[in-house]
Protein backbone atom coordinates (compact mmCIF):
# COMPACT_ATOMS: atom_id res chain seq x y z
CA UNK A 1 0.00 0.00 0.00
CA UNK A 2 1.47 3.59 -0.72
CA UNK A 3 1.70 6.07 1.40
CA UNK A 4 0.84 8.90 -0.68
CA UNK A 5 -2.62 9.97 -0.25
CA UNK A 6 -4.07 13.43 -2.27
CA UNK A 7 -5.32 16.16 -0.39
CA UNK A 8 -9.14 15.62 -2.14
CA UNK A 9 -8.84 12.22 -1.20
CA UNK A 10 -8.14 13.20 2.04
CA UNK A 11 -10.76 15.31 2.37
CA UNK A 12 -13.01 12.45 0.95
CA UNK A 13 -12.32 10.22 2.86
CA UNK A 14 -12.66 12.37 6.18
CA UNK A 15 -14.52 14.96 5.98
CA UNK A 16 -14.37 17.77 8.37
CA UNK A 17 -15.10 21.34 9.11
CA UNK A 18 -11.50 21.46 9.81
CA UNK A 19 -8.56 20.75 7.09
CA UNK A 20 -6.13 21.98 4.64
CA UNK A 21 -6.07 24.40 1.93
CA UNK A 22 -4.31 22.96 -0.87
CA UNK A 23 -1.62 25.93 -0.18
CA UNK A 24 -0.72 24.33 2.76
CA UNK A 25 -3.05 26.19 5.87
CA UNK A 26 -4.20 24.68 8.20
CA UNK A 27 -8.35 25.93 8.29
CA UNK A 28 -10.91 26.05 10.99
CA UNK A 29 -14.52 27.09 10.51
CA UNK A 30 -16.28 29.67 11.65
CA UNK A 31 -19.35 31.82 11.51
CA UNK A 32 -18.89 35.04 9.33
CA UNK A 33 -19.42 37.72 11.49
CA UNK A 34 -17.88 40.55 9.92
CA UNK A 35 -21.52 42.60 8.33
CA UNK A 36 -20.54 41.40 4.79
CA UNK A 37 -19.64 38.37 2.27
CA UNK A 38 -16.70 37.16 3.41
CA UNK A 39 -13.47 38.24 1.38
CA UNK A 40 -9.77 36.00 0.90
CA UNK A 41 -7.18 37.56 2.76
CA UNK A 42 -9.13 39.46 5.44
CA UNK A 43 -7.01 39.04 8.93
CA UNK A 44 -9.98 38.79 11.27
CA UNK A 45 -10.54 38.19 15.05
CA UNK A 46 -12.57 36.27 17.32
CA UNK A 47 -15.94 38.09 17.20
CA UNK A 48 -17.59 39.75 20.41
CA UNK A 49 -20.81 39.02 19.36
CA UNK A 50 -21.35 35.70 17.89
CA UNK A 51 -20.67 32.79 19.00
CA UNK A 52 -17.91 30.65 17.52
CA UNK A 53 -17.85 33.77 14.98
CA UNK A 54 -14.98 35.81 13.68
CA UNK A 55 -15.18 39.60 12.19
CA UNK A 56 -12.74 41.89 10.57
CA UNK A 57 -9.48 42.72 12.68
CA UNK A 58 -10.10 46.47 13.97
CA UNK A 59 -7.19 48.54 12.89
CA UNK A 60 -3.86 48.11 14.28
CA UNK A 61 -5.79 44.77 16.40
CA UNK A 62 -2.78 42.87 18.85
CA UNK A 63 -5.81 39.66 18.83
CA UNK A 64 -5.68 38.15 15.15
CA UNK A 65 -6.56 34.75 15.22
CA UNK A 66 -6.83 33.93 11.63
CA UNK A 67 -7.22 34.59 7.65
CA UNK A 68 -10.48 34.16 5.25
CA UNK A 69 -9.69 31.12 2.87
CA UNK A 70 -12.75 31.93 1.36
CA UNK A 71 -14.83 34.42 -0.91
CA UNK A 72 -18.21 35.42 -0.99
CA UNK A 73 -19.36 33.47 2.14
CA UNK A 74 -22.44 35.29 3.28
CA UNK A 75 -22.35 36.68 6.70
CA UNK A 76 -24.01 34.49 9.49
CA UNK A 77 -22.59 31.32 7.16
CA UNK A 78 -19.82 28.57 8.05
CA UNK A 79 -16.47 30.30 6.36
CA UNK A 80 -12.95 28.49 6.40
CA UNK A 81 -10.21 30.47 8.52
CA UNK A 82 -6.31 29.91 8.07
CA UNK A 83 -4.82 29.62 11.72
CA UNK A 84 -1.36 28.18 10.59
CA UNK A 85 0.52 27.35 7.69
CA UNK A 86 0.53 29.08 4.20
CA UNK A 87 -1.93 32.11 3.57
CA UNK A 88 -2.64 34.63 0.81
CA UNK A 89 -3.23 37.66 2.93
CA UNK A 90 -4.44 41.27 1.74
CA UNK A 91 -1.99 43.71 1.80
CA UNK A 92 -2.81 47.38 3.00
CA UNK A 93 -3.86 49.03 -0.80
CA UNK A 94 -0.57 50.71 -2.03
CA UNK A 95 2.00 48.81 0.43
CA UNK A 96 4.34 45.73 -1.54
CA UNK A 97 5.25 42.61 0.03
CA UNK A 98 9.04 42.00 0.47
CA UNK A 99 10.52 37.80 0.59
CA UNK A 100 10.86 37.32 4.61
CA UNK A 101 9.58 40.40 6.49
CA UNK A 102 7.43 40.39 9.36
CA UNK A 103 3.54 40.28 8.72
CA UNK A 104 1.32 42.29 10.87
CA UNK A 105 -1.99 43.70 11.23
CA UNK A 106 -2.43 47.03 9.92
CA UNK A 107 -3.63 50.46 10.32
CA UNK A 108 -6.52 49.56 7.68
CA UNK A 109 -9.36 46.84 9.38
CA UNK A 110 -8.31 43.31 8.47
CA UNK A 111 -5.30 44.29 6.14
CA UNK A 112 -1.89 43.45 6.60
CA UNK A 113 1.54 45.38 6.35
CA UNK A 114 5.52 44.58 6.55
CA UNK A 115 8.33 45.35 8.27
CA UNK A 116 11.99 44.69 7.77
CA UNK A 117 12.75 44.00 11.16
CA UNK A 118 10.50 42.73 14.48
CA UNK A 119 9.30 45.82 16.02
CA UNK A 120 9.15 46.75 19.68
CA UNK A 121 6.48 45.73 21.94
CA UNK A 122 3.23 46.37 21.92
CA UNK A 123 3.34 46.43 17.81
CA UNK A 124 5.09 43.14 18.36
CA UNK A 125 1.66 41.85 19.08
CA UNK A 126 -0.17 42.43 16.07
CA UNK A 127 1.78 39.72 14.09
CA UNK A 128 0.43 37.64 11.81
CA UNK A 129 3.51 35.72 10.70
CA UNK A 130 6.45 36.18 7.71
CA UNK A 131 6.32 36.93 4.07
CA UNK A 132 6.92 34.03 1.62
CA UNK A 133 6.67 36.38 -1.52
CA UNK A 134 7.87 39.27 -3.09
CA UNK A 135 4.68 41.26 -4.86
CA UNK A 136 4.29 44.74 -6.13
CA UNK A 137 2.51 47.32 -4.10
CA UNK A 138 -1.53 47.78 -5.55
CA UNK A 139 -5.18 47.54 -4.75
CA UNK A 140 -6.43 44.46 -3.48
CA UNK A 141 -2.80 43.07 -3.67
CA UNK A 142 -2.71 39.23 -1.88
CA UNK A 143 0.23 37.91 -0.73
CA UNK A 144 1.48 34.24 0.49
CA UNK A 145 2.39 34.49 3.98
CA UNK A 146 3.32 31.75 6.94
CA UNK A 147 1.03 32.40 9.29
CA UNK A 148 1.51 32.23 12.74
CA UNK A 149 0.49 34.25 15.73
CA UNK A 150 1.28 35.65 19.01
Amino acid sequence: MSGVVSYELFNTRFPSSNGFTSDGGLYETFINDTGAPSILGTIVVASSTVADAVSTAPISSMMPIGVIAEDGIANGSPVKVITYGKAYVLLKDGESATLGYWCGVSDVAGRMYQLSAVPVTPEYNQEIGHSLNTTASGTDVLSLIQVHFN
